[in-house]
This record gives structure tokens, C-alpha cells and sequence, in this order.
């Protein structure tokens, strides 16, 4: 049966043991595609190919940025910093958070989750009028996504 996105939630590890939660008004883009190795020899009449090594691409979230709030700021300062970190989306099957220790989370098995790691590669402001600020962040995921289905 097909998940409703409203009540998805995303996540990522702070410290060794910190959890925040970032509200995110849209998700997308975590992914990593199969590259293609050609093999194809000189007789044949068309390409021929083998798959190759997993390209993981950028995930992008949208959140209404408040500076204000611990969470943004805890974000940009990783952009600014270039730290890898690990993240996890929280399907809408679930409420449960994970909990993080030793800087791995732990995902509770009542809620399926995509959880990868990744780097804040951008934090774009945008001021429109007659809007709230908002902010399109943009995270080079590293390694290929995991899909951990609810029990």
C-alpha cells in the first residue's frame, strides 16, 4: 500500500549521541545511480554494457530557516564545517524517533526509514515577498542509501 508523505520526518546525528530533528516541507532526491561499464567488442552492432559503481547523488530538503532555532543553526554550522554526517527519513508509518550512540543510529523497528550518510554540500536562502524565509539545503550523500522496512 502506498505511504502518505505527510508525517515523514528527517533526522541526523549531531554527536556521538545528539538526535535532531530537522522539519522539512519537502524531500527529495536520495538516491545513488548504478553507473554503466560498456563492454561492447568490436563485431558486435550495437553497445553492450555490465553495471558498474553506485554514483550517489544530492538529497534536497526545503525548512522554513529560523535563526532562532538551535536545529538551523546546528545545520549551517555542519555546512560551514563540511562535516559528514549521518541521516535518517522516517517514513509516515510510523512516530517513533531513533536514538543515536557512538554516532550510529539506532532505528526502531515500528517505523521503516532510508537512512545514509552525507555532507551539507548547500544552504540557500530565499526571501521572497509576502512568504517566510525559507532555505533549500542540499546534502552529496556518500554510499548508498539502506532501506530499513517497519516490522
Amino acid at each position: 500500500m502506498a505511504k502518505l508523505t505527510q508525517g515523514t520526518s528527517l533526522f541526523w546525528i549531531k554527536d556521538a549521541t545528539t538526535v535532531v530533528k530537522v522539519a522539512a516541507t519537502n524531500i527529495s532526491g536520495i538516491s545513488a545511480q548504478r553507473d554503466s561499464i560498456e563492454t561492447t567488442d568490436l563485431e558486435a552492432n550495437a553497445k553492450t554494457y555490465v553495471a558498474g559503481l553506485m554514483s550517489p547523488g544530492s538529497a534536497q530538503f526545503t525548512i522554513q530557516f529560523d535563526p532562532t532555532s538551535t536545529a538551523h543553526r546546528d545545520l549551517h554550522a555542519a555546512y560551514v564545517a563540511g562535516t559528514n554526517l549521518k541521516w535518517a527519513l522516517g517514513w509516515s508509518d510510523g512516530t517513533a524517533a531513533p536514538t543515536a550512540a557512538a554516532g550510529e543510529f539506532t532505528l526502531p523497528d515500528t517505523r521503516s526509514f532510508l537512512s545514509f550518510e552525507g555532507y551539507v554540500q548547500d544552504v540557500s536562502f530565499d526571501f521572497s515577498l509576502n512568504s517566510v524565509v525559507t532555505s533549500q539545503v542540499s546534502i552529496q550523500v556518500s554510499g548508498m542509501p539502506v532501506l530499513t522496512p517497519k516490522e
